[in-house]
């Protein structure tokens, strides 16, 4: 059996980074039903890995972060099994997003269909100054459904009914401009940036960041008054162990 999803772990003093790349580089780093399965078993089993801080989620390759759902399948989908495959890609989304840790959608090329909503899905998106995006959909026939539901929260009303109407695509320079991208990089810095913002995550608290997580994905649907009291009850849980005390004392000790 092929193996189309790696993972390298690095492990640091504060944490194991880890890398995972899918490998489907001949079909752009499509997903089909085996890559969506392997992909989902890897975020399910990186969830209870206690050592890991932060995950870097990428394409192989230099062309493509996902190029969307695999053609080749779908076109031989009907009513039952379309269901049950585009239900197991709304599962691997969840698979990512309910990890308790950041994870960092390294863009480096194409970012297609089911690759932009599983970026826009990850915490933060670092891509490249050539990488591309769109929501193709419409234009072979189908919908784009699932996680494109966050996209007008992330985007506006209008600019996602023009991506998802027309199908065009978007150049890495909008995406920055409109709040889909948060790091733009010019081509060949993409993993020092990548770096970077891994970095700044490794500094922070590994309780908070869990808890900050959390809250950010809980903000997305309730009210303010809700968000609010979950961020106080947030704020006392943290100090249920001595990573506010420890943390906030090397701060002060560092500021005298």
């Amino acid at each position: 059996m092929t193996n189309f999803v790696t993972t390298v772990r690095e492990k640091t003093e504060k944490g194991v980074v880890c890398r995972v790349s899918i490998d489907n580089q001949t079909k752009l780093n499509t997903l089909n039903s085996a890559i969506i399965k392997e992909l989902t078993e890897c975020f399910v089993s990186l969830k209870q890995d206690k050592e890991v801080a932060v995950v870097i989620l990428t394409g192989a390759g230099e062309k493509s972060f996902i190029g969307g759902a695999n053609i080749n399948e779908m076109v031989a989908l009907n009513v039952d099994t379309a269901r049950t495959f585009i239900t197991n890609l709304h599962l691997l989304c969840v698979a990512i997003r309910d990890t308790p840790f950041p994870v960092i959608a390294r863009v480096n090329g194409y970012c297609l269909g089911a690759g932009m909503e599983i970026a826009a899905i990850c915490d933060i998106i670092v891509a490249i100054q050539s990488a591309q995006f769109s929501m193709p959909e419409v234009r072979v026939g189908i919908p784009s459904v699932i996680e494109a539901a966050v996209l007008p929260k992330i985007l506006g009303i209008g600019l996602t009914r023009d991506l998802l109407l027309t199908g065009r695509t978007m150049y890495s320079d909008e995406a920055h401009r409109v709040g889909f991208i948060q790091r733009l990089a010019k081509d060949g810095e993409l993993d020092a940036i990548v770096d970077t913002v891994v970095a700044d995550i490794l500094d922070s608290g590994r309780i908070a960041i869990k808890l900050q997580k959390e809250l950010c994905n809980a903000w997305e649907n309730v009210s303010v008054a809700h968000g609010v009291q979950l961020g106080i009850d947030a704020f006392a849980k943290a100090f249920e162990t001595d990573e506010p005390t420890k943390m906030l004392g090397d701060f002060v000790n560092r500021k005298r």
